[in-house]
């Protein structure tokens, strides 16, 4: 089956969709593309890696590999030169491939949360104080963190809070601890 876009369209597309959802793995990318988008495999996988040999995504690998098609543990995130490109090209694109886009973000970002676990358990130390432990896999930056707490409500209070705020609160104190 031929694309019913071309490889510059697929390529603005994809811009779009990784900077909507930063952090979108390969696999996740191209099934939505090819699903929602009509894009073929040929013309997806052309863009992409005319995309990442311009400098204008970047991959990296996440976690373990798990033995899965190549690249399918790729997550991918728009750089600095893909969002200026991105930022010219997105008004030549109509409103209705754009409500497309947004939509197939969503659907995107939702298949993403699904996939996230985080967790936070208790439990008492030998000198009547309480360790936290505190987890969190989306985004596919996995996140573990102990911390050591001196009353068992604030114990509680800091599990009963995790799941509302792991990603921000993972993401905003390893930026802290890498610019100290």
């Amino acid at each position: 089956m031929m694309s019913d876009i071309s490889i510059a369209e697929s390529k603005i597309q994809i811009l779009y969709l990784v900077d909507k959802a930063p952090g979108v793995s390969y696999h996740l990318l191209r099934e939505k593309c090819m699903e929602l988008l009509y894009s073929d495999f040929f013309t997806f996988s052309r863009a992409y890696d005319e995309l990442i040999a311009g400098n204008l995504m970047d991959k990296r690998k996440s976690g373990d590999f798990t033995g899965e098609a190549i690249g399918s543990t790729e997550n991918l995130t728009i750089t600095d030169g893909g969002k200026a490109v991105l930022n010219d090209l997105i008004s030549s694109l109509s409103a209705p491939l754009l409500a497309r886009l947004d939509e197939t973000s969503g659907e995107i970002k939702s298949a993403m949360a699904e996939n996230s676990v985080s967790s936070a358990s208790m439990e008492p130390t030998e000198d009547n104080r309480f360790r936290v432990i505190l987890s969190y896999t989306g985004d596919e930056k996995p996140f573990t963190a102990t911390i050591t707490v001196e009353d068992e409500k604030t114990a509680k209070m800091l599990c009963q809070k995790w799941k509302n705020t792991c990603s921000k609160a993972s993401e905003e104190l390893i930026r802290l601890i890498s610019e100290g």
